[in-house]
């Protein structure tokens, strides 16, 4: 290739290619193939791409377009090129974040730990004064990150303000994905507030049980255990998941043996960080489902939402257009389809007659697994109203870590620690693509449920349904999504109804 883009074939080939080789070093770097991640190489490489005249150009050209579908494909394009041309200037910075988290290790009580390794120990460990030497020791580590997070988002900053003119990461975010912020956080602080007795009465009782200690003096690391439900691990086995997996797409007409295109990791090594994650360089032909299984709920829930994202992009419709099969402005639509398979751990009839749980141990499990949920979807309303306060005054950082904590503890009464204040961001305003998803897959359950019944993984029916929103690729916006099964954007309606239905649920 050239060193500069003779056009905009150029350029879309350009994005296709580099996209491939920077999500698979992500990958390797994230299943612990690569010791390091090196994704300043890549964009380095693509330098050609990733600069101002080739953002400028695919601007222009979105601009100059008449065609409506073209002109948002284009759009797109610009969007990824800019975000690629800031992550030139980063790149360096957050290869070197990675990198150190990948190899950090921890001391607690004697034992060395692998960094990546404590959040599981967290749910597992039964001693409260032990969580909190591990919290301890992960902020220890994460304080060693803030100065290289904040020269990132110092840097992201200036680039689009000095360079491309925009006077706010907010705006810029807002005029990228179409979302008006003030609007979306408005609608979700009324969902604070019609949720937050019932909420506190639940989590206050349950934090109570598991930990023998008030809600409102537990800190934030003592959740993942609460959350844990270590009693129905007998049902969530290692070893079954990946039948649970296959008998579950079976229901929906897909049969995992023939999705080739899907490929599944699920070795443990020693650097592979254990959270579930997917990889899609090139949709539908090739894509990543990883996960380092452990058993457990939590695990066939994270599983499951990563399924989610690989049979989104797994099924896209090969014979679009490349940017309407891979390039999406945000992350919102694939994490409909992610939070809708995850959720069928809230399925009375999922768990028994796919899982094999009792009726009654079923019940249980979809109460305690909502409850978690409630947990996160106010955790990450939260983290919107911080992230947003955040971006008014990026470099004062000890508001910025005093505002987190307050923020955080507000909506969720578990204590969080100003540490995390930067490594508790990811960027593009991520916090609100999860909350804009978790509306929306609310609607969309609720219209397969209202449609083929509680049952609906199991509706030949529904998986064509799906397939063809699946198909479409990035072509849509979640916001689209709401409008097609007759909903409004941003009503969280549905949301807050189902985690309301608790005060009802025996327990």
């Amino acid at each position: 290739m050239t060193t500069q883009a003779k056009g905009i074939g150029d350029i879309v080939q350009g994005i296709r290619d580099s996209s491939y080789e920077l999500d698979t070093e992500s990958r390797l770097a994230r299943v612990g193939l690569k010791d390091e991640q090196d994704i300043a190489s890549v964009l380095e490489k693509y330098a050609w791409l990733y600069n101002q005249a080739t953002v400028q150009r695919a601007r222009e050209a979105s601009e100059r377009e008449a065609d409506p579908a073209e002109k948002n494909r284009l759009r797109r394009a610009y969007y990824f090129l800019l975000d690629g041309y800031v992550s030139r200037k980063t790149a360096e910075q957050e290869d070197r974040v990675v990198s150190f988290e990948m190899g950090a290790t921890v001391e607690v009580d004697g034992e060395t730990i692998p960094f990546h390794n404590v959040r599981a120990l967290l749910a597992r460990e039964p001693d409260f004064e032990r969580r909190d030497r591990l919290r301890d020791a992960t902020l220890e580590v994460a304080e060693q990150t803030n100065p290289d997070r904040a020269e990132i988002v110092g840097r992201r900053l200036d680039t689009l303000t000095s360079e491309f003119g925009y006077s706010s990461y907010t705006r810029y975010n807002g005029e990228k994905k179409g979302v008006d912020y003030n609007l979306l956080l408005g609608r979700l602080e009324d969902f604070l507030s019609r949720t937050q007795e019932t909420y506190v009465r639940l989590m206050s009782r349950w934090a109570e049980e598991k930990t023998g200690r008030a809600l409102g003096t537990l800190g934030s690391n003592h959740f993942a255990y609460i959350s844990r439900v270590p009693e129905y691990d007998a049902y969530f086995t290692k070893g079954r998941l990946a039948d649970v997996y296959a008998r579950t797409l079976r229901g929906m007409g897909l049969d995992i043996r023939r999705q080739t295109n899907i490929h599944l990791d699920t070795e443990d090594r020693p650097k592979k960080n254990p959270r579930a994650c997917c990889f899609a360089p090139d949709p539908p032909g090739e894509v990543h489902l990883i996960i380092k299984p452990l058993g457990g709920l939590d695990d066939y829930a994270a599983f499951f939402h990563e399924a989610g994202h690989a049979q989104h992009y797994g099924n896209v419709d090969p014979s679009l257009p490349y940017l309407d099969r891979a390039i999406g402005t945000s992350y919102a639509l694939t994490e409909i389809y992610s939070f809708l398979l995850q959720f069928l751990t809230v399925n009375r009839s999922w768990l028994r007659d796919v899982v094999g749980v009792p009726e009654d141990i079923a019940d249980e499990v979809v109460y305690y697994t909502k409850l978690s949920e409630f947990f996160l979807v106010r955790r990450y309303v939260a983290k919107l109203r911080y992230e947003l306060a955040f971006y008014e005054h990026p470099a004062d950082h000890e508001r910025n870590r005093a505002l987190y904590a307050a923020a955080l503890q507000d909506a969720t009464r578990f204590i969080y620690p100003p540490t995390n204040y930067l490594n508790d961001m990811d960027s593009g305003y991520y916090s609100a693509d999860y909350l804009r998803a978790w509306i929306t897959e609310a609607m969309l359950r609720h219209h397969l449920e209202s449609a083929y019944g509680e049952a609906w993984y199991n509706a030949p029916e529904a998986g064509a349904f799906l397939r063809e929103l699946w198909a479409a690729g990035e072509s849509h916006e979640n916001e689209e999504i709401a409008r097609m099964i007759g909903h409004e954007p941003f009503d969280a309606s549905c949301l807050a109804d189902q985690f309301l239905s608790l005060a009802q649920a025996p327990t």
